[in-house]
């Protein structure tokens, strides 16, 4: 079992960060970084995820059809990464070291904290109340080789899929990764993907210190040491971000909160003070795909801060071409919310 653990830490460590390049490939030298690339493999992996697994919920497909199809284009995504981005390699790396090298104080005592609040998810574990469904949902998968056909309460067959889980089905991504690692879906939540959303969390958001102080690592790391900050502050109450990230990490709605959200104002960010181009576009599609798959309140906060954002462009800019491309990219979510409506 240790060993099967210690294999998914270096798949979710190593298949996003292969899988990123498929995106970076396409953009200028100058965005290209292991930080982005890892960053937007997960976006990359979860959008094509709820895309796959929607169709084979509703059509009670098992789980090992779920697996063969997406693993399959993950594979293909991962090797034309490498393809695309094999002269990038040498140089991405050289400049993390680099980067590495030069880091001040600040960014090193950045470091110690991210990792001690990994390390208290993996030494320790917190017990939740969702986790009845959405970890037993994956231990349901996983068992009977469904997608979401049984109630993990009860262990029967649903009549009916439920209109408010079965939109957003990022357990049965839990249930991907306990059946290709054959680790339990328990232990994949509370203390692998724990471990690795909270380190994933804080990189999008170094991003963000970086593309709001791009001529200033040392303002950037002091962005993020006030982001850490305020979450480690955040126990005050259950429902802040911060609590949900401190405590419940691997469910989708914490997700969500600390990884989506930033990853969406990071893209805000660029897309106002720099050009996008066409690969631009197709992430943002993908991110609110992401959105959809962590939870239902992802699927209309997602479409509202992107709409929010196209809305502003066409103030600032009269770009109505931006407007329409954003609007295309919530197509997504408005999808989703209307067969939720449907349901319902």
């Amino acid at each position: 079992m240790i060993i099967n653990i210690m294999i998914l830490f270096l798949i979710l460590l190593i298949v996003p960060a292969v899988v990123g390049m498929l995106y970076t490939g396409f953009l200028p030298e100058e965005r290209n970084g292991i930080a982005i690339n890892w960053g937007a493999g997960y976006i990359i992996l979860w959008g094509l995820f709820e895309i796959i697994a929607l169709p084979l919920i509703y059509l009670r497909k098992s789980l090992n059809l779920l697996c063969i199809v997406y693993g399959t284009i993950v594979v293909l995504c991962m090797i034309i990464g490498l393809i695309k981005s094999r002269e990038r390699i040498a140089p991405m790396m050289k400049q993390s070291m680099s980067s590495i090298k030069d880091k001040v104080l600040i960014g090193w005592g950045n470091v110690l904290l991210i990792l001690g609040q990994a390390y208290v998810y993996v030494r320790y574990m917190h017990i939740d109340d969702d986790d009845a469904f959405y970890v037993g949902a994956a231990v349901t998968a996983v068992s009977t080789n469904t997608i979401f056909s049984m109630d993990p309460y009860t262990g029967m067959e649903f009549a009916e899929l439920p209109s408010r889980y079965v939109m957003s089905p990022f357990f049965s991504f839990v249930a991907f990764l306990s059946r290709i690692s054959g680790v339990h879906p328990a232990v994949v939540t509370h203390l692998v993907l724990a471990g690795i959303l909270i380190v994933l969390s804080y990189t999008i958001y170094s991003l963000l210190g970086k593309k709001l102080f791009p001529d200033n690592s040392r303002l950037s790391e002091y962005f993020l040491f006030f982001v850490i900050l305020i979450v480690l502050s955040s126990g005050y109450t259950v429902y802040t971000q911060g609590m949900f990230t401190l405590v419940r990490i691997w469910q989708g709605k914490a997700v969500f909160c600390a990884v989506l959200v930033p990853m969406i104002c990071y893209m805000m960010l660029h897309f106002a003070s720099q050009k996008a181009v066409t690969a631009d576009w197709c992430f943002l599609f993908l991110l609110m795909c992401a959105c959809c798959l962590v939870s239902s309140m992802g699927i209309m906060l997602g479409a509202i801060m992107l709409g929010i954002f196209g809305i502003l462009h066409v103030i600032r800019d009269r770009d109505f071409k931006k407007f329409l491309c954003t609007a295309l990219c919530c197509i997504p979510n408005i999808v989703c919310a209307a067969l939720y409506l449907i349901m319902r």
